[in-house]
C-alpha cells in the first residue's frame, strides 16, 4: 500500500462478475502531481516514508504530518516531549471565537459573556477574543442564532493550536519571499547558543542565551539578578551599555503574562541583533548611547508551567492557602489604583490582583530596581501580548498624563515604522480607551512614581487570528517589530 502511494498510485477495489461468479479485483490508478517510479529509485527509507506522506496529503485538508508519529512536528512528538504528564490541561473542542461587538454593556451580550464565554482574551476594534467551552459550543451557536450579533469562529479547537505553538520551522517551512524570514542572518546563528528562534524555547534556554550574550560581549554587557521567584528561579537583567555615564537608560521587560510566548522571544531576537550590530558597528547611533536594561522574562515560574502543563496559563505561581488556587496576575500586583477596576480579588481568577499590592517577589523585585534608575531613567517599555496596539498611561480611568502629546508623537512614529517595516497595522492610545481598565499595572506604576519620558505598554501580533498561541514563524517579524520599536524610543528620547 505504501508503496503503491510512493510510486503515484491510488489503489481501487472493484467488483467484476466472470462466468457467473463475482471477482474482487484490485487496481492501480495514476494521481497527477504524486511521484512517479524513476522518482522511487533515489529515495531512502526516509525519504520514501515522508513521500507517503505527501501521497496522502491531497486526501485531506488537514496537514497529515501532524499524524506521523515519527515527525518532531506530529501531535505524538509534542506531547511526548512536553505534555506527557498526567497534570497535563486539555482544551480539546474548546474555541475561540470574535464577537463582532465592542459595547460590552449591551444587557445581551453580557447574558452570552456570563453564561457561555470561560475567558474574554481581547476587546479591540474588531469586537470582542472570548474562549468558549466545548461542553459550552453548541448552546452558545443557538443563543447568537437568536440575537444580532454575529461571529467568527477564529480556533476551531484549541488543543490543535496549542500543538501548534511546539513546533519547529525547518527550512522547508519558511517563506523564501518574506525578507523577514531569514533565519540566516548571522545574529541567529550565534555559536554555543540553545535559542533558534525557529520554535519556542523554555525558560533555560532563554537563560543560557543571556549568559552566551555576556560571554561574547563582555565589554558591552552584564547580568544583573534583581530577585528570585516563588520556585527559586533568578530574575535577571541584561544591561548592554557604551558606559557614558551621561546617557539615559530604557527598561524593557517582556513575558508578564505566561501564556504570551511571542514577546520573550521577539524580545531576545532584538537583544541578539542590537548585540551583534553594536560589536560590529552597524548599530543606530542613537541606540549605542543608551544603557538598556532588558528583563526578557518577568515571570519565569509561569511561563515554565505554561510550557509543562498548562499552556494557557496567565498567572505567576503563588499558592493561596485558603482556596488551595494558585498564581498572582503580575499586571494587577502593582500599587497604582491597585484593586479597583479590571482586577479581581479572586484567588481563582485570571485578574487576581494578589493578596496586597506588591505581594509578589517579581513586582518587589521591579520596583527595587526601577526605583533604583528613577534620577536617570528615559523610557520604560513592556512588551506583551496581544492585539497590535501600542499604549501609554492611565489604564485605570480616561485621563490624560501630562506628556501625552509626546507620547503620542512617538507612538505614532513608531506605527509608520511599523508600516514601512511589513505593512503590520498598530492602534495606539491609552490604556484604558485600548484595553479598557488594567488597574495595579506596571506602567501605570511606572508614570506615577518615576515619569520618564516615555512608558509605553507594546502589544504584538495579532489581532485575535491566533491570539496567545502565535505559531513559532511570528517570531521573527515581531522581533524586529520590537526592535524598530526600541530604535525609534532612542531616537525620541531627549
Amino acid at each position: 500500500m505504501m508503496l503503491l502511494l510512493a510510486l503515484g498510485l491510488v489503489p481501487l477495489l472493484t467488483v467484476a462478475s466472470v462466468g457467473g461468479a463475482q471477482w474482487l479485483l484490485w487496481r492501480s490508478v495514476s494521481v497527477p502531481g504524486l511521484a512517479t517510479l524513476p522518482d522511487l529509485w533515489t529515495l531512502n527509507s526516509t525519504e520514501l516514508y515522508e513521500a507517503t506522506f505527501e501521497s496522502l496529503q491531497w486526501l485531506s485538508p488537514t496537514d497529515l504530518r501532524r499524524f506521523d508519529f515519527l515527525s518532531p512536528s506530529s501531535t505524538y512528538q509534542i506531547n511526548r516531549r512536553y505534555r506527557s504528564g498526567a497534570s497535563v490541561k486539555r482544551y480539546y473542542g474548546h474555541q475561540l471565537w470574535k464577537l463582532h461587538e465592542t459595547r460590552l454593556r449591551q444587557p445581551k451580550l453580557r447574558t452570552f459573556l456570563r453564561h457561555f464565554g470561560s475567558e474574554v482574551w481581547n476587546v479591540n476594534q474588531d469586537g470582542i477574543d472570548v474562549i468558549i467551552e466545548h461542553k459550552n459550543v453548541a448552546a452558545a451557536q443557538q443563543y447568537m442564532a437568536q440575537t444580532a450579533f454575529s461571529y467568527n469562529i477564529m480556533i476551531d479547537d484549541l488543543e490543535t493550536a496549542i500543538d501548534e505553538t511546539y513546533t519547529e520551522i525547518s527550512d522547508t517551512d519558511t517563506d523564501q519571499d518574506n525578507p523577514l524570514a531569514n533565519y540566516s542572518l548571522p545574529w541567529l546563528n550565534r555559536e554555543g547558543v540553545l535559542l533558534t528562534w525557529r520554535r519556542y524555547h523554555d525558560q533555560s534556554d532563554i537563560q543560557q542565551f543571556l549568559q552566551n550574550v555576556l560571554e561574547t560581549h563582555s565589554e558591552l554587557a552584564e547580568i544583573v539578578q534583581i530577585g528570585v521567584t516563588r520556585n527559586k528561579r533568578p530574575l535577571e537583567v541584561l544591561r548592554v551599555s557604551n558606559g557614558n555615564s551621561n546617557n539615559f537608560a530604557v527598561f524593557v521587560d517582556a513575558g508578564m503574562q505566561a501564556r504570551d510566548w511571542l514577546s520573550p522571544a521577539a524580545l531576545t531576537y532584538a537583544i541578539s541583533k542590537l548585540t551583534w550590530l553594536w560589536e560590529q558597528g552597524q548599530a543606530d547611533r542613537a541606540m549605542r548611547h543608551i544603557d538598556w536594561y532588558f528583563l526578557p522574562l518577568v515571570n519565569p515560574d509561569g511561563y515554565q508551567y505554561s510550557r509543562l502543563t498548562d499552556r494557557l496559563w496567565t498567572k505567576n505561581r503563588n499558592y493561596d492557602t485558603t482556596t488551595g488556587c494558585y498564581g498572582v496576575n503580575l499586571d494587577r500586583n502593582f500599587d497604582y489604583a491597585w484593586g479597583e477596576a479590571g482586577a479581581s480579588s479572586n484567588p481563582c481568577k485570571n485578574l487576581y490582583r494578589g493578596a496586597k499590592s506588591f505581594s509578589e517577589p517579581e513586582t518587589r523585585a521591579m520596583r527595587s530596581f526601577l526605583l533604583g534608575m528613577r534620577d536617570y531613567l528615559g523610557a520604560y517599555v513592556s512588551f506583551g501580548g496581544y492585539g497590535q496596539t501600542i499604549t501609554y498611561p492611565w489604564g485605570d480611568a480616561d485621563y490624560v498624563t501630562s506628556n501625552q502629546r509626546q507620547l503620542r508623537h512617538t507612538a505614532r512614529q513608531a506605527i509608520l515604522n511599523f508600516r514601512r517595516l511589513n505593512h503590520a497595522e498598530y492602534s495606539m492610545g491609552s490604556s484604558y480607551r485600548q484595553k479598557l481598565a488594567r488597574s495595579g499595572n506596571a506602567a501605570d506604576w511606572v508614570q506615577q512614581h518615576i515619569e520618564p519620558q516615555f512608558v509605553y505598554n507594546v502589544f504584538l501580533k495579532d489581532q485575535g487570528r491566533y491570539g496567545y498561541l502565535m505559531p513559532p514563524h511570528y517570531i521573527l517579524e515581531s522581533g524586529e517589530e520590537v526592535y524598530e520599536f526600541l530604535k525609534t524610543i532612542a531616537q525620541q528620547l531627549q
